[in-house]
């Protein structure tokens, strides 16, 4: 053949193997690509089927399942696509082989049929054998889904592989899987799809012999592809992540396992894809096992399975897991039906679980009590629900019903109930569309994001400037921007190009966003509060549910079934972590620090004593008595006993503070919980405490829990600083012993906490009860006996009233201050903006202000002139006037309606000395108007603001130096929307001041009001207290005491503190929209870490290590922060040498530390001496003087070289060891002075003295003496000692006093001589400061204070000791100088001062006789006059001595005195008295002369008459006898009168006092004042008060609240017997038989209706039977109240005796209370509805013709009832618009009498309106009876004053009414009962019967008090 031919021949060849590889290669792509349709078809009909059958039940998971769709349809187009890219890139290449192998050398046909026959034997070996139905001489079966065709295999070569076939794990082991183990579920269907629509695949074809197969034939190529599909189908979404969940491990494992036998998986891929699909745990337990037996996975295999199958496949793990989930579900609400669908699930869960068998324990759910707990969690409508269906089943199947049928019933209940075609919702009810999605998102594609690029608005730093308001506020707490909707948050946000997540920055988007953000509401860590979705918290609150457990809260999460640790903090094998306040300190004995140890103590603010574990006792081997007390709590007090330790020390660990202990008792309850401790692990995991890590020691292992400190330790509970952090976060505390941090510090709250709370109180004596620790307060007092509490009650009245304190000497707030700070109070607020909104505080009551504007027009002419004269000042003028207008302080004023109030504003410019370029705009609110301005009418409000010399002095402790200033404070605080109006001022329109002239108004607070001041500085405070939560409590104490006005000024020990509080205050004050800015600092790292414009002016752009240093003004110091020292600039202005430009030169020298003293006093004394003859201010001073002042004014310019160091020491004073205060003081004839330094010692030893402040004043010009103003030195000492102990904040360990005059030195320690007023209040001052013991005595040339009161150049000040102090203060304190001798007084006799003594004698003769106040020992007068008989007996044995009778000199006589004795006796006595009562008269008439004018007997015209004075009177002619004519006079103050009272008394059987007082007048004696004196003796006359007491009255009670409250009637009942009634019974031969009946009348006490019963006796049993009946009709009652009848108590004790009447009782709550024995008058209420009963009854006796029967008894009784129940509660009103009247029978029958208007009614309208009126009745009766009714109560008709109360002690009279008065017994009060109100009504007494002790309870109103205690 031709070359031609043959290639023709190949051509054609090559032709039609072209055409027919490319159909082959078409139809092997569709075929590929269907077979993948096919495989995706099926799931897709599997998620479509799903959705269907979902669909109807939540749309949600709809949309779920559509999502998931679209998903899978893209990925299946792509791998369509991928697929058949594939086969056409085999094909090419198969086609360029065969190509290939045509040109080589031809094979004989033979040998080609051979080889074909080979390769296909060769083929068939290699199939499975359910492939061999797809051969030509194979049966046709296809009875199985296996591959039944296979498509002629496509070379691939070796070198070269698609792009898309790459997948998506590189694992070797996941490309070489073999075919024969793929099995496909989908086969099926494609192998119909391919017989039908492939023809190339039919075996009933024509055998076709393809041209490309190689002689080795290979498997297959479409089993590779789809098990490569199916690998990399089961890795990225074939499985689902185990959940370490015990009860899912069996599905999740069969899951895994089936779909990891589908592909044939070594075990190293088996393991791979298992640590992939486990949880957290069981993947890191898999991969320990993995990495033990790395060599053989195999085994490591194995292993894993076993260890999966031991943790979560045992049956107890998974009963355990389940029963823990079922308990811890919360109870479901009757609203909450996903709840209830959810425990359905559940329960369905462990049904299942039940059903499988493998779960024995699970039978328990069959049972009643397995099943009632899960019922207790159902909805209370659910419950009764299952109570009927469970009955149904009971009743029908004889058993309980079994769990599987209760899980059927609530999985009912819960489909039904979310049924959505059922649901319906309330018209009041909006829907709330969360923006929260809790969703697992099932795109898994690659997100893409795309930033646009705009210009970004915002330029300031979102963090510091809000951009919504332009204010000094961060954007995130903002409020208007929280309110926002999170969809006009996000758009804000991205219009301002600000980051999503932390809403601070605008450099950067939330993806690349770094900031660790936390939401305090959801916890979430991805976005800021600011954007929670949601409300504002501030707009809506949602409480929490009530809950009655205590407060605690549910806890959804799953760590109940978890035991385990948190490992990042705790560390392996600890507990949970929550802190509290426990320090290690090291504890001692006072003085031997030797025996020093390292312990914890418990800090323990809720205790008031300090308490130690019995370890304590026996580290130290104490011993000592033991010591009783009591430890009480809410849950019961226990009595216990401990030793006592006394003289302990408490160290902190860095030595710095000391604190001795008070007396620590032994306790055996202190917990020993170590757990609680505190340790620098637990800080470091807390990003906001990180900082303190260093400053909390570690956990010491020696150390013990030993001590619990109470409040009597104060000084260790004090918060020096705390650290806040978020709201749910733990906070830490630096007190004196060292850093404390409270909290939980486990992260993820994975731990149950221990709860331990020692809360202990300590008492003297007490009872015996078991002690459990309390969370509640405790309170602790001394245990008293009730009438010992009263004596001390009594007795410390009054007791605290002469009470001194250490601050009674200091300013106290006047009454307009305190309410200045009430109104602040109350109405400051923080509006939306975050501003704060002030009132104006007006006075009240205040007069209405007038409309100035005529005065505020008249003043803007004048200013409008002054302008235009000064260009310059017009044009700052202006420029200041455009701040104020763009920051939104002013507005246009809105129109004024005719009857607002309003105040104008008058304007003028100020400018400041040191600013003369720089106006001030000052609106003169005090300008008057009508005789009033606005500053009249408002508070000026307290001085808030801090003392300049204490901020100065505080400045000076530390090393590092802070300047800040609050930009415009005045401005920053808004004033009331209603009180803009009167601060309406007049301006340009625009600001333009061609423009008409308008008004406005101001918004802020102006410079100018007078409250402004103090309405700014508590503005700043109150926002620097509501930032402190957040940015820690000392930027209160930096704000409140390092302020003065504006200007911060602080010193802190280090940069890190410095920058730290300065950045949080001023985060702070920015969310109040205060500006914290002009920073200035000493050190350069303060400086540089805040950006320019936050620092001072002098400090932008410069280098502070530069040459030039700068100087910033320190509240007018200089201060140059290079040197960091003060310096002084003084004026080159020379001032006119005039009495004002002297003064105005004098006082430009500011100074207020005294640092200048020697040099300024100087000048005060020129300025006295050259004014002192001049009395014009602007007239020239003499000029022979001027000399002296130039030079004084010239020398002033060496201040400017004077440098004072600004900070006491080099050192730090933290670190100080011992810190003492020297204070100096001199004077001399020109001046005083004092002068104090500190003195610190180091921790080396080295001992530094500081200059603290120096005081001169000039002497008086009356020229004192020297030792009087040397006395005024030491005072100004003690002064200057006071105030900078108040003001340093430095705790001082001594305070010594220095002076150079020893006159001085002896007053003070002087303690007996007596002083004149001048000198003694000096002294009585210096004492109330200082003790004489820490007073000094320094020789002058060594004393500084020297150059202060005699002034010193200043050119010389420098050289002087002055800034130094002496040299013996470098001194160490071991070696100082003490005072070891009292000082004397020099010349005590010779000192003007002392007062001297004078000494005064006086003489007194007592004179001789019988002296009337020894008649004070005698009772009655009889013992008297017979006393006194016998003395005189005595004294005529002496006079007339008779030798025949016994009665001799000295002698005890028993005869009977004469009547001659007696006679003489009662004339002695009666003498005696008068000359003791009337001497003066006595020698009157005794001279024959009248008495005095001024005699009380003057009247009587007194006579002598037988040696007595007598009346004189007018009778003297009458015949009757001359004892009555002239009676005897005595005196009514005389014992001897009161005698003779009672006496006579007695001799007229106690009579009253007319028969009392006739006896003494028949018996001649006139006392003066009798009646007055009868009546007191008859009043304490104790057998008058037996005869004519009056019985006990006490104010009357209040109403008991039983009476007052609005409740069902009948609720609180009165109850009584009365009666009896005869009735006939029974009719016998002999007549009618008679019995008794009696009624009792139940009343209630709040509506006064009656409900009355019959009882046929009075025994208890009729009374229970009645009291059951009333029960029955009334409903229960909740308090009966009767008397103490027979029958009631005998009720009362039978009803206690049947259970179940006592159970009911005590299930509704009642009680029968008795009123005491014999007062009926305290059941008045229901005592006089008796009385109306008795009163109807007998008319109704009257009418009855026959006899009284029983039954009819009972039908009066009810009509009886009925009548007082409609009897009107309230005055019949004649008004006619009120036909209602007010009567029990209202409440109880609804019923009122009045006919219903008339009108067409149905009976629809009665029924849909019937329980209206019965509800509009009883609330008609309620609200007349609270209105009309209680008022009527008010009134007290008797018993109107109180009296005093019966006392324990008090001797009464007891009534007894059986017997006659005269033989009532008296008892004792044993105790009272005192009311609500203190009185007592009722007391306990106790009387003798035959030797027995009887006691009673009887009312006040039945004793007679006889004898009080007292």
């Amino acid at each position: 053949m031709s070359a031609s031919s043959k290639s023709s021949v190949r051509s054609a060849r090559s032709g039609k193997s072209s055409a027919s590889s490319e159909s082959v290669t078409r139809a092997r792509a569709r075929a590929e690509a269907a077979k993948v349709r096919a495989s995706y078809a099926s799931q897709e009909a599997k998620l479509k089927i799903e959705k269907a059958t979902r669909e109807a039940q939540n749309q949600l998971e709809t949309v779920k399942l559509d999502t998931e769709l679209e998903v899978l349809t893209l990925q299946r187009e792509a791998d369509v696509a991928a697929v058949e890219a594939q086969v056409l890139e085999d094909a090419e290449i198969e086609m360029h082989a065969a190509a290939e192998k045509e040109e080589s050398e031809e094979k004989v046909k033979i040998e080609r049929t051979s080889e074909y026959v080979n390769s296909q034997l060769n083929l068939t070996s290699h199939l499975p054998s359910a492939s061999f139905s797809a051969l030509p001489n194979a049966p046709a079966s296809h009875a199985d889904n296996s591959f039944i065709t296979w498509s002629p295999p496509l070379k691939d070569p070796p070198h070269k592989q698609s792009i898309n076939d790459k997948p998506k794990y590189q694992d070797a082991d996941f490309v070489h899987l073999p075919a024969a183990n793929l099995s496909s579920p989908s086969t099926g269907i494609i192998k119909s799809e391919v017989d039908r629509t492939n023809p190339f695949m039919n075996i009933r074809a024509k055998p076709y012999i393809p041209q490309c197969i190689p002689p080795t034939s290979t498997p297959p190529q479409a089993e590779p592809l789809a098990q490569y599909l199916a690998r990399r189908d089961l890795v990225c979404s074939g499985l689902y992540q185990f959940d370490d969940k015990p009860e899912n491990y069996r599905s999740w494992c069969s899951s895994f396992t089936s779909a990891a036998r589908e592909v044939n998986l070594t075990a190293t891929q088996e393991l791979d894809l298992m640590t992939k699909w486990l949880g957290r745990e069981s993947g890191e337990m898999v991969r320990r096992i993995r990495s033990v037996h790395v060599s053989n996975p195999n085994l490591a295999l194995y292993k894993a399975w076993e260890r999966l199958r031991e943790c979560y496949a045992a049956p107890e793990i998974i009963e355990r897991s389940l029963f823990q989930r079922l308990d811890s579900f919360p109870r479901i609400t009757a609203k909450d039906n996903i709840k209830l669908r959810e425990l359905g699930d559940l329960l369905m869960e462990i049904q299942g679980a039940k059903e499988d068998g493998y779960l024995t324990s699970l039978l328990y759910l069959d049972t009643s009590r397995g099943i009632a707990p899960i019922v207790d969690k159902l909805p209370y409508g659910l419950q009764d629900k299952w109570v009927t269906s469970g009955s149904w089943y009971k009743e029908s199947h004889g058993r309980f019903p079994p769990f599987d049928y209760f899980c059927s019933f609530v999985c009912h209940e819960a489909k039904k109930r979310n049924d959505p075609s059922f649901m319906y919702q309330s018209s009041a009810m909006t829907t709330v569309k969360s923006d929260k999605f809790t969703g697992k998102s099932f795109h898994t594609n690659k997100p893409i994001s795309v930033h646009k690029t705009d210009v970004c608005a915002v330029k300031e730093d979102p963090n510091k400037i809000c951009p919504l308001h332009n204010k000094p506020h961060p954007l995130k707490k903002c409020r208007t921007f929280r309110n926002k909707l999170l969809d006009d948050r996000k758009a804000f946000l991205k219009q301002k190009g600000i980051c999503f997540k932390c809403c601070s920055s605008i450099s950067h988007h939330a993806k690349e966003c770094k900031s660790f953000v936390k939401c305090f509401e959801c916890n979430s860590t991805n976005h800021d509060t600011a954007m929670h979705p949601g409300p504002s918290p501030q707009v809506v609150k949602s409480l929490p549910p009530s809950q009655e457990d205590g407060g605690e809260g549910e806890d959804n999460s799953d760590m109940t079934s978890v035991n385990t640790s948190c490992t990042e903090v705790c560390g392996p094998g600890q507990w949970g972590r929550s802190c509290s306040k426990i320090c290690l300190v090291k504890l001692y004995p006072k003085g031997n620090k030797d025996m020093a140890i390292k312990a914890y103590v418990i800090l323990d603010d809720q205790s008031n004593r300090s308490l130690a574990r019995p370890d304590f006792f026996e580290l130290f081997n104490l011993e000592s008595e033991q010591f009783t007390y009591n430890l009480r709590t809410c849950s019961g007090t226990v009595e216990t006993s401990g030793r006592k330790a006394e003289g302990f020390q408490i160290e902190s660990l860095d030595s710095r503070v000391l604190i001795s202990l008070p007396p620590l008792i032994e306790c055996h309850e202190i917990m020993n919980n170590r757990f609680e401790i505190p340790t620098p692990n637990a800080v470091l995991h807390q990003p906001h405490l990180r900082h303190i890590a260093k400053h909390i020691p570690d956990l010491e292992p020696e150390a013990e829990i030993l001590l619990l400190l109470g409040r009597d330790v104060i000084r260790a509970h004090k918060v020096r600083q705390q650290v806040n952090g978020p709201n749910n976060a733990p906070f830490a505390q630096r007190l004196d012993l060292g850093w404390v941090v409270i909290g939980e510090v486990c992260l993820g709250n994975v731990h149950k906490p221990t709860v331990n709370t020692f809360k202990t109180n300590v008492l003297e004596t007490g009872r015996h009860s078991i002690f459990q620790p309390c969370t509640s307060f405790m309170q602790v007092r001394e245990k008293q006996q009730s009438s010992v509490f009263k004596k001390a009650t009594e007795m410390t009245l009054g007791q605290t009233v002469f009470c001194k304190t250490e601050h009674d000497n200091k300013p106290a707030p006047s009454v307009e201050d305190t309410t200045f700070l009430k109104i602040m109070d109350t109405n400051v607020f923080r509006n939306e903006s975050n501003s704060w909104v002030a009132p104006l505080p007006f006075r009240e009551p205040r007069q209405r202000l007038p409309n100035n504007k005529e005065q505020a027009i008249n003043r803007f002419s004048s200013l409008q002139r002054t302008l235009k004269r000064k260009p310059e000042m017009q044009q700052q003028y202006v420029e200041f006037m455009e701040k104020i207008f763009t920051n939104g302080h002013a507005e246009v004023a809105p129109p004024l309606k005719e009857e607002d109030e309003c105040w104008y504003l008058p304007t003028f410019g100020v400018y400041h000395p040191q600013k003369p370029n720089q106006i001030r705009v000052v609106f003169d609110s005090s300008a008057c108007y009508s005789g009033v301005s606005l500053n009249d009418v408002l508070l000026t409000g307290p001085d808030l603001n801090n003392s300049l010399v204490g901020v100065l002095l505080r400045f000076r402790k530390e090393r590092v130096a802070i300047l800040a200033d609050i930009q415009q404070m005045f401005h920053c605080f808004l004033v009331r929307d209603d009180h803009r109006n009167f601060l309406r001022f007049l301006w340009y329109k625009d600001n333009d001041v061609n423009k008409e002239i308008i008004e406005y108004r101001m918004n802020v607070h102006v410079f100018g009001n007078r409250p402004s001041p103090a309405v700014a500085i508590y503005g700043l405070r109150r926002a620097i207290r509501e930032g402190a939560k957040d940015h820690g409590e000392d930027t209160i104490k930096f704000v409140e005491r390092h302020f003065y006005v504006d200007d911060g000024v602080v010193s802190v020990p280090s940069e890190a503190e410095a920058i730290d509080l300065l950045q949080r205050t001023q985060a702070s004050l920015a969310e109040s929209n205060l500006r914290l800015h002009k920073f200035a600092s000493n050190s350069q790292i303060v400086m540089e870490a805040f950006p320019p414009e936050d620092c001072a002016p002098v400090i932008k752009d410069l280098d502070l290590s530069g040459e030039t240093s700068p100087t910033q003004r320190s509240l007018g110091l200089l201060w140059e922060i290079s040197t960091d020292t003060f310096t002084y600039s003084t004026s080159t202005t020379t001032k006119p040498f005039t009495r004002r430009g002297v003064l105005s030169t004098v006082n430009s020298v500011f100074d207020p530390l005294g640092l200048l003293a020697p040099v300024t006093i100087q000048g005060r004394a020129l300025l006295r001496e050259l004014t002192s003859e001049s009395a014009d201010w602007d007239t020239s001073l003499p000029e022979v003087k001027l000399n002296k002042w130039v030079a004084w004014r010239s020398s002033l310019q060496e201040l400017e070289k004077l440098h004072v160091s600004r900070t006491y020491t080099k050192t730090s004073l933290t670190e100080a060891v011992h810190t003492e205060l020297c204070v100096f003081s001199d004077a001399s004839t020109k001046a005083i002075g004092a002068v104090a330094y500190l003195k610190v010692l180091q921790k080396d030893g080295q001992v530094e003295v500081g200059f603290v402040m120096g005081k001169a004043k000039l002497a008086p010009l009356s020229e004192p003496t020297i030792p009087r103003l040397e006395l005024c030195a030491a005072v100004l000492a003690v002064e200057m000692a006071d105030l900078i102990k108040d003001e340093l904040d430095l705790e001082l360990n001594d305070i010594r006093f220095f002076t150079d005059s020893k006159v001085v030195l002896g007053y003070i320690y002087n303690e007996s001589k007596r002083f004149y007023v001048y000198v003694h209040n000096r002294v009585q001052r210096i004492r109330q400061s200082s003790r004489p013991e820490q007073w000094h005595y320094v020789r002058t040339e060594e004393n500084p204070a020297d150059h202060a009161s005699r002034s010193l150049p200043a050119s010389c000040l420098a050289q002087t000791s002055w800034f130094t102090g002496p040299s013996f203060l470098q001194q160490p304190p071991a070696e100082k100088t003490k005072s070891s001798k009292m000082f004397e007084l020099i010349e005590p006799e010779n000192d003007a001062e002392i007062r001297p003594q004078i000494q005064t004698c006086a003489t007194y003769l007592e004179e001789a006789g019988l002296i009337s106040t020894r008649f004070q020992r005698f009772s009655t007068f009889t013992s008297l006059v017979r006393g006194v008989a016998l003395l005189v007996h005595v004294a005529k044995s002496f006079k007339h001595s008779n030798q025949n009778s016994k009665c001799k000199g000295w002698h005890r006589c028993d005869l009977p005195r004469t009547p001659d004795e007696m006679g003489q006796a009662r004339n002695v006595v009666l003498k005696a008295t008068q000359k003791a009562a009337f001497a003066k008269e006595l020698s009157a008439l005794l001279a024959d002369q009248p008495v005095s004018k001024n005699s009380r007997l003057r009247k009587l015209s007194p006579i002598m008459e037988g040696n007595f004075i007598c009346v004189g009177g007018r009778l003297k002619h009458s015949e009757i006898s001359t004892a009555e004519k002239n009676p005897i006079i005595l005196p009514k103050e005389s014992h001897t009168s009161l005698l003779l009272i009672r006496h006579h008394h007695e001799q007229v059987i106690h009579q009253g006092r007319h028969l009392t007082e006739g006896a003494i007048r028949a018996a001649g004696l006139w006392i003066l004042g009798a009646k007055s004196l009868i009546n007191s003796v008859l009043h304490k006359c104790i057998t008058c008060r037996k005869l004519r007491g009056k019985f006990e009255e006490q104010h009357m009670a209040d109403l008991p609240s039983e009476r007052l409250k609005i409740c069902p009637p009948f609720t609180y009942v009165g109850l009584d017997v009365f009666g009896p009634w005869s009735v006939t019974t029974r009719r016998t031969r002999g007549g009618q038989a008679e019995s008794k009946r009696w009624a009792i009348m139940f009343g209630c006490m709040s509506s006064r209706a009656v409900h009355i019963e019959v009882i046929e006796s009075m025994d208890a049993s009729s009374c229970i039977n009645a009291l059951r009946r009333f029960f029955a009709l009334r409903g229960p009652a909740k308090q009966l109240r009767s008397d103490c009848g027979t029958n009631f108590v005998g009720a009362c004790k039978e009803l206690g005796m049947d259970k179940m009447v006592q159970r009911y009782l005590s299930e509704q709550g009642c009680n029968w209370e008795f009123n005491p024995p014999h007062s009926s008058h305290m059941g008045g209420s229901w005592e006089r509805l008796i009385g109306i009963a008795r009163r109807i009854l007998d008319s109704m006796f009257l009418q009855l013709k026959a006899r009284l029967t029983h039954e009819v008894l009972c039908t009066l009784l009810a009509e009886v009832t009925a009548i007082i129940n409609a009897r009107p509660l309230l005055p019949v009103s004649a008004d006619p618009q009120q036909p209602f009247i007010l009567s029990p029978s209202v409440l109880l029958t609804q019923k009122t009498g009045v006919p219903p208007p008339p009108g067409d009614f149905s009976d629809k309208d009665l029924y849909t309106k019937q329980w209206r009126q019965v509800q509009a009745l009883a609330n008609q009766f309620w609200t007349r009876w609270s209105r009309e009714y209680l008022p009527c109560l008010q009134h007290r008709p008797k018993w109107t004053v109180p009296r005093r109360n019966l006392q324990v002690g008090d001797l009464v009279l007891l009534r007894d009414k059986q017997i006659a008065r005269n033989c009532w017994p008296m008892a004792r009060v044993s105790a009272v009962f005192p009311g609500k109100d203190g009185y007592g009504r009722k007391v306990e007494v106790s009387t003798t019967d035959q030797g027995n002790i009887k006691t009673f309870l009887r009312p006040i109103s039945e004793v007679v008090l006889l004898l009080p205690k007292d």
